[in-house]
């Protein structure tokens, strides 16, 4: 041991930890590991494509009553947060109706997956309609941008018209019921 360190301290069990690495374990020695084995298969298959397929040991796990509800609260979000449950609604009610002993808790998880859903739902709906509405008001603007373009264009033909037709000699009146405009409009020609 080098001099400058103080030795470590000694631990009060002599017992030593062991280390296991759950993916290594056969499901079946796993399911008799009593109150630990809901915790090591879920462990081990976290990351399945289709967790449907340990419905029946989960349920059989359940079934012994070695867990608490929060216990199986903690373990169910955990496989939601980190797993790859294809669809995590249905299977959770799955477990749910076959689990007596836990079927209030595993159905309040299945709400709050529903309602996060919802409020997924609505969230995404909001912004679909916001961007509807923003290429709604896009084409109505550029129609309205086109009519008033198209409006102006009228006017300024008719002011030019006006102010040859006014120099060619023909009547203020006649000018005037001839292009539309008004008084104002036929005394503004020609203050350019």
């Amino acid at each position: 041991m080098p001099r400058n360190r103080a030795p470590l301290p000694r631990c009060s069990r002599q017992r030593r930890a062991y280390v296991l690495d759950v993916t290594t374990l056969d499901d079946g020695e796993i399911m008799q590991h009593k109150r630990m084995a809901l915790l090591e298969l879920i462990q081990k298959h976290i990351r399945r494509r289709d967790m449907t397929e340990l419905m029946n040991e989960i349920v059989t796990l359940l079934s012994y009553n070695y867990y608490t509800d929060n216990q199986v609260i903690t373990l169910f979000n955990y496989l939601i947060q980190e797993g790859n449950a294809k669809k995590p609604m249905e299977f959770i009610t799955e477990i749910a109706k076959q689990s007596e002993k836990h079927e209030g808790a595993l159905m309040t998880i299945a709400q709050q997956i529903e309602e996060i859903g919802i409020q997924k739902g609505l969230q995404k709906g909001i912004q679909q309609g916001k961007i509807e509405g923003i290429q709604e008001g896009i084409q109505k603007g550029v129609q309205k941008g086109k009519l008033e373009g198209i409006q102006e264009g009228e006017k300024q033909a008719s002011m030019k018209i006006a102010r040859q037709l006014l120099e060619k000699g023909v009547e203020r009146d006649i000018v005037k019921l001839s292009t539309g405009l008004t008084d104002t409009e036929m005394g503004n020609l020609f203050k350019d």
